[in-house]
């Protein structure tokens, strides 16, 4: 087992996915004819592609009809088996809304962590007086004990950024560094992004004012991506009241492109931290 085979089930079941494609493909064998194999609708073999999941004796037909060879069958059965386990009782996403559990999951597990925030400082770079002065402006207002808490799970989350394995890029729109009035919290919040921006694993961007408008200004979007093989990314794009988890192909590449044109547009990291370290000195 190797150790891509240690990530969150849903990932998994969307690499299987990738490699039963590419396992497909490579046999010359067309959906339609992996579906009158399995007795089943052209769509089931999209969806199972896609990262839906399968049952064990249907893999084993499929990797039959595909011909796969010993090494692609162990790693698509090792693949099949570990995206049915369950979340162990405890296990730390368990902490949060069931909508941010896979979120948590992959922000330790994944190779490439690329984020793009318009208006808030990303979670994972949150001072903890950030974090609380932010929970104020939620509506009806939350007991302090549910700040307490909200605070301190938060906080362990940033633990993931002391893995040099993994590597972490965020791009931030102004806007978010002058969302508030200022004063010690925001002078505290952005000296702390420029530590941050020191660590080898990290880098840290910001798109100023004066660039104007540009592709995708307003979108926040997560990149989770894994060097598994297939290669997979899956995005994480938020929304008000939950947040919305994309593993297609053709629409994950195409927040890849946006992420290219949002680096394009904003200040080199140098650039960023003489812009962070000018605007901390103004507050």
């Amino acid at each position: 087992m190797t150790q891509h085979l240690h990530l969150p089930p849903p990932v998994m079941k969307v690499v299987l996915g990738n490699e039963l494609a590419r396992l497909r493909s490579a046999a010359g064998v067309t959906q339609e004819e992996a579906a009158e194999l399995l007795g089943c609708t052209q769509q089931k073999i999209a969806h199972v592609e896609a990262g839906s999941g399968i049952k064990l004796i249907e893999l084993n037909a499929l990797l039959d009809r595909y011909g796969a060879e010993g090494p692609d069958r162990s790693y698509a059965r090792d693949l099949q088996s570990e995206g049915n386990r369950r979340t162990k009782r405890g296990a730390f996403s368990t902490r949060f809304r069931q909508y941010l559990r896979l979120l948590v999951d992959m922000e330790p597990s994944c190779d490439r962590y690329f984020s793009y925030q318009a208006l808030v400082v990303p979670g994972l770079l949150q001072t903890e007086d950030y974090m609380r002065r932010n929970a104020r402006a939620w509506r009806p207002s939350l007991p302090l004990a549910e700040i307490d808490e909200y605070a301190a799970n938060r906080l362990a989350r940033q633990r993931v950024l002391e893995n040099p394995e993994q590597r972490f890029w965020f791009i931030l729109d102004e806007a978010a560094l002058r969302r508030t009035e200022g004063g010690p919290v925001m002078r505290a919040q952005v000296e702390h992004l420029v530590e941050l921006i020191d660590r080898p694993n990290v880098e840290i961007q910001v798109v100023p004012f004066e660039v104007g408008f540009y592709m995708g200004q307003g979108h926040d979007y997560t990149i989770f991506g894994y060097d598994t093989r297939p290669a997979v990314d899956i995005i994480y794009v938020e929304r008000h009241d939950g947040g919305e988890y994309i593993d297609n192909g053709k629409r994950a590449a195409g927040y890849q492109t946006l992420w290219d044109h949002q680096r394009a547009a904003a200040s080199g990291p140098e650039q960023t931290r003489r812009l962070l370290l000018d605007l901390a000195a103004s507050l």
